[in-house]
């Protein structure tokens, strides 16, 4: 018989029967952890072993990981199963991939893949599993269900899906449905609703409009479109505060009856002409019998001076020339107003040269006049300034009709820029000074010296005073003292023109190099630097409300650039004949004038809808009323 079935005889038939049985499960114990040392030493010659039949056979020792977890947890597991759940093949395929002392969570109430390092990163690994274990419990009662998908790793519960029970599914439909059936409209005061629709924008409130009827009927109100239009639509870029309405920059003033879903809308398609390559409607106001050397206008007018020593004054809407200013020599002179065949020389044409809209001006002389070409010009509501090539400047009463003040005469040579404020008025000269007057008495309070060349250009902020000249150089000045501030360099010729942000925070200069430099009127620094033109930049405006930056140049074209960027916007190559002596821009026109004897007009409002809506419906200036027309 073989050894293994040998049983001794034992004359106690019990005790034969526990001997018996003791021997038999002895003897299966040994066979037991005989199979199992062999396939220790089956795994100690494999660096893994697969699962057999979905299980995988774990070795008892005392190093195991089990083992460890087992002393570094409170489990109160009395016993090791050799033989562990259909889950360990999970393990099995982890263990060759895990990184050693980061703990690995277990799938559902399986205990975590334990690092082989220390007690501490057991602890870890047993917290992280009992943190993942409560999660999952409270989610089971709260009605949520696992969806294991190919985005579930099946261990963390990274990626896992959750849907809410068939249970539960009721009360989530029911939570989801309450928000949006809260209509604040019907159920808020309408002066409160009123406040918070006014807080959207036009896109915004567009889209509220199609909610409902109701909706529709409360965002029509005329105060949320005027809030969004006043938020929006008065920021500016440099003038240290945001645009007033009625005063002319495409702000309408604030009254009853106005239309600001309307005002709203013209508004922002007259934005959209500015950035899009449409070309603006091209118009020239013809008159002049030289070169326009300056210009400046509004809304209602254009006023222009020129070679022919006239002054003339446009009306901005008909397009036709009102008002002659000028010696008697020339404003006597029938050939002023009418061509060989008896036709008006005032008239408007298109780029066809298709004429519309003639004018017979008024014209007049008075005893103080300019001999000489009109250079330079300014006004506000109360005067008129201009400068001439005959030395002097002559002030105006603009609500008199024009009638000449004074003139002011102290420069030796050509007045070339003049700028002024509520307090005085700045002039510059061929002379290579700076003259600064008293805007109320026309008396002279100090003439700035200290550029070497001819100063071509001024403008006053405050009591600051910006210049460049024929030296190459752009300087500031206090007023007050008489003094340079600070000196900007970096031309390599000639300036000729120069501007100032409203706010005084930047300054633009260019000239002969063709280069227009933006500088920090603070620091001194010149922050942009863009290659502007082919030829001399004789003129820049800076749009301080908008941040354009018109230039025109003696190469006939006219550009817009963005302060901001110093991007290029737009270009308009050769809309005049010969050099572009002056341009200015506002809201929605840019005015130019040139060596050949037109204005051009290059209006991106003309297509608009409902584009009078934005203009200020200023009175009509007093020369209409002044009994010259």
């Amino acid at each position: 018989m073989p050894a293994h079935l040998y049983y001794p005889d034992d004359s106690d038939h019990q005790g034969h029967h526990r001997s018996a049985s003791h021997s038999f499960k002895g003897r299966i114990r040994r066979a037991s952890l005989s199979l199992m040392k062999g396939f220790a030493q089956r795994r100690d010659r494999r660096s893994s072993e697969p699962a057999v039949d979905g299980y995988l056979i774990q070795p008892s020792t005392s190093s195991s990981t089990w083992n460890r977890l087992r002393s570094a947890t409170s489990f109160r597991h009395s016993r090791i199963l050799s033989r562990q759940p259909s889950l360990d093949p999970v393990y099995a395929q982890l263990e060759s991939s895990y990184v050693p002392d980061l703990p690995i969570p277990g799938n559902g109430n399986a205990p975590p893949i334990i690092p082989s390092n220390t007690g501490a990163a057991a602890k870890a690994a047993a917290a992280m599993q009992n943190e993942y274990l409560a999660l999952s419990e409270r989610q089971r009662q709260d009605g949520w269900s696992y969806i294991e998908g190919v985005h579930n790793d099946g261990e963390s519960g990274i990626g896992i899906s959750l849907t809410p029970s068939e249970s539960n599914v009721d009360m989530v439909s029911e939570m989801d449905c309450s928000i949006p059936r809260i209509d604040f409209v019907s159920h808020l005061p309408p002066e409160l609703v009123v406040q918070i629709l006014s807080c959207l924008d036009a896109a915004q409130l567009s889209a509220v409009g199609r909610v409902s009827r109701r909706w529709n009927q409360t965002v029509s109100d005329q105060h949320i479109w005027r809030e969004a239009f006043l938020r929006e639509k008065t920021r500016t870029y440099a003038t240290g505060h945001n645009a007033q309405p009625g005063t002319g920059c495409g702000i309408p003033p604030v009254r009853q009856g106005s239309d600001w879903r309307m005002i709203y809308k013209a508004r922002h398609e007259l934005e959209q002409q500015w950035t899009t390559k449409k070309q603006p409607q091209a118009t020239y106001l013809n008159g002049h019998l030289d070169s326009i050397y300056c210009l400046q206008f509004d809304e209602n007018k254009i006023i222009t001076g020129s070679r022919d020593k006239t002054i003339r004054i446009w009306d901005m809407h008909l397009l036709q020339c009102r008002l002659i200013i000028g010696p008697p020599e020339v404003v006597n002179q029938t050939q002023i107003l009418f061509d060989p065949n008896g036709k008006p020389l005032h008239y408007a044409s298109s780029e066809d040269n298709d004429r519309a809209c003639p004018s017979v001006p008024v014209t007049v002389s008075f005893p103080i006049h300019h001999k000489a070409s009109i250079l330079c010009l300014q006004y506000d509501d109360e005067i008129l300034v201009t400068g001439s090539s005959d030395s002097s400047c002559i002030v105006y009463n603009v609500r008199s009709g024009y009638r000449p003040v004074r003139r002011l005469e102290h420069h030796t040579a050509a007045v070339l820029d003049l700028a002024f404020d509520r307090k005085h008025i700045v002039t510059c000269s061929k002379d290579i000074t700076i003259c600064v007057w008293d805007r109320a008495t026309g008396a002279l309070v100090k003439q700035l010296t200290g550029h070497t060349g001819p100063v071509n250009a001024v403008q006053l902020r405050d009591n600051t005073i910006v210049s460049c000249s024929g030296d190459f150089r752009v300087k500031l000045w206090n007023l007050d003292s008489g003094k340079v501030v600070r000196e900007f360099m970096g031309h390599t010729k000639g300036l000729a023109c120069s501007q100032f942000s409203e706010d005084g925070r930047y300054i633009a200069s260019a000239g002969s190099d063709k280069v227009i430099r933006i500088w920090d009127a603070n620091t001194g620094e010149c922050i942009r630097e863009i290659q502007a033109h082919e030829s001399l930049v004789r003129s820049l405006h800076i749009d301080s409300i908008s941040g354009r930056l018109v230039s025109g140049s003696y190469d006939t074209d006219i550009k817009v650039f963005d302060m901001e960027t110093g991007e290029q916007v737009a270009d308009f190559p050769r809309r005049h004949a010969s050099w572009v002596l002056s341009a200015k821009s506002d809201y929605r026109r840019i005015v130019s004038t040139g060596q050949d004897p037109k204005i051009l007009i290059l209006d991106f409002g003309a297509d608009v809808a409902d584009i009078q809506c934005l203009e200020s419906s200023r009175k009509r200036e007093s020369v209409y009323d002044a009994g010259f027309i």
